[in-house]
């Protein structure tokens, strides 16, 4: 019995460990659960509600903060693309969106839609019509009578491009199309033989926008007569045509040749016929004209004939693809035939290469059918709008030629006394003629819409010493 109280000791302690326990676990029960965290919806903010883009195109950003992942989607107009990623994350960023030039008439908008799982935002793009403009320093551009070059500033936001339709003979533009920003336009003249000034309205175009640009040239100073010749010439022979239409046979006479015969020229030579050859306002007009199914023009030969002297002519080319005009000269003497006779071309033009004038002359040594004859050639600006003076001037040493009393072509007598190389001491007579095809004329084809044209000559002209 002396253990009794020790084990009823250990049995409290036990059953207060128990109750304890049951206590604690009573306690615990009473406490609240707290509910896993709900995650909170993904957001995302636009630094501004709109996103303008510039009219003239290029790129546009705007500042976005977001939670979560957003995809963003277009509603795909071809106007504008995404350049940068089509996904946002969280954080800041940037969404950057480029556009093309707004060259339509009216303004333009786009919406982009981004989401992220069931959220949606948007965000709305718009360009308004770009519209280009051009300033000139100066809304008109002089030129002296006598040529050169003037020039012009020029301010535009976009390209713009020169009207060639616009460019008439006696000036030029360059660049013919102005960049964007700062520059400068070149507008050269060429002499002018006008008495009065002349203007001329240039359209500059882009896109829809036109803007105009005047051109005008101060009176030129008209060729007085005999202001070409060289110094010793007297004149001994000319016809100015002021005997009219019916006097033409007086100096001239006219060739009768079917289609072919030289050169596979197409025109058929009638003589002496007022539907080809007649004097008009004081001048001679050779005019090339179908005629059913034949094409016929007019070859002149004056009755004289000359050994050296100046010899010059004012004459206005037609124009067309087709057309073949000359003014030159062969000798009396055929009887060696052609090259050996020798051929003196003053002045020749060939309507698809308008306004490039040559000189030739051909002989047995120098001929085209060896591809050796001796030749010059540069444009004449206006040779098909005005009248241009074009000479000869040969002598025992020397054949030169002149478009406006400027050298063309310098051939020289060798003096080897060599009919090959000068059969040029003999008299020739003038030639005057408008061929239509041929193997020079035709060599690109002709436009018949051309026809008819005609070759006007003011006068003819010889010089002796």
């Amino acid at each position: 019995m002396s253990s009794c109280p020790f084990y009823l000791e250990s049995f409290e302690m036990k059953r207060m460990i128990a109750f304890l326990s049951l206590f604690m676990l009573a306690l615990a029960c009473q406490q609240p659960v707290t509910p896993d965290p709900v995650p909170a919806a993904p957001t995302i903010e636009f630094s501004a509600n709109e996103l303008t883009l510039n009219p003239e195109g290029g790129e546009a950003s705007v500042k976005v903060k977001a939670t979560g992942t957003w995809s963003v989607a277009t509603d795909a107009q071809p106007w504008y693309s995404l350049s940068s990623s089509s996904q946002i994350y969280s954080g800041e960023s940037l969404l950057k969106v480029s556009a093309e030039p707004n060259n339509t008439a009216s303004s333009r908008s786009a919406t982009l839609t981004l989401t992220s799982g069931s959220q949606k935002a948007q965000l709305a793009l718009s360009q308004a019509f770009f519209v280009p403009t051009l300033s000139f320093s100066s809304q008109e551009v002089t030129g002296e009578g006598a040529g050169g070059e003037a020039l012009v500033g020029t301010v535009a936001n976009a390209s713009w491009t020169v009207d060639e339709g616009d460019i008439d003979f006696w000036f030029s533009i360059s660049p013919k199309t102005i960049g964007k920003g700062e520059g400068e336009l070149k507008v050269k003249f060429n002499r002018s033989y006008v008495a009065g000034k002349r203007t001329r309205q240039v359209r500059f175009r882009s896109g829809d926008q036109v803007a105009v640009l005047t051109v005008t040239q101060k009176e030129g100073e008209p060729v007085a007569d005999g202001a070409f010749v060289p110094e010793g010439y007297q004149l001994v022979w000319q016809d100015d045509f002021s005997g009219g239409s019916a006097a033409l046979k007086d100096n001239w006479r006219f060739e009768d040749w079917a289609p072919g015969r030289v050169n596979n020229e197409l025109q058929r030579y009638v003589p002496d016929d007022r539907r080809t050859s007649f004097v008009e306002d004081g001048a001679l007009n050779i005019v090339a004209r179908k005629d059913g199914n034949q094409v016929i023009s007019a070859r002149m030969n004056s009755r004289e004939s000359w050994l050296y002297g100046y010899v010059e002519a004012a004459i206005w080319l037609p124009r067309g693809k087709g057309t073949w005009p000359a003014f030159w000269m062969m000798p009396d003497d055929f009887s060696k035939g052609w090259p050996a006779c020798g051929e003196i071309d003053i002045m020749e033009e060939v309507g698809v290469d308008a306004n490039i004038t040559s000189s030739s002359i051909h002989c047995n040594a120098y001929n085209h059918v060896k591809n050796t004859q001796k030749t010059a050639a540069r444009t004449t600006a206006g040779a098909e709008n005005e009248y241009h003076v074009y000479a000869l001037e040969w002598t025992e040493d020397y054949i030169k030629t002149y478009v406006d009393g400027e050298l063309l072509l310098d051939f020289r007598n060798d003096k080897a006394g060599n009919d090959n190389t000068w059969p040029f001491n003999k008299k020739f007579y003038i030639i005057l003629n408008l061929a239509w095809g041929g193997d020079w004329g035709g060599y690109a084809g002709v436009d018949e819409s051309a026809l008819p044209c005609t070759m006007k000559v003011d006068y003819v002209r010889v010089y002796k010493k």
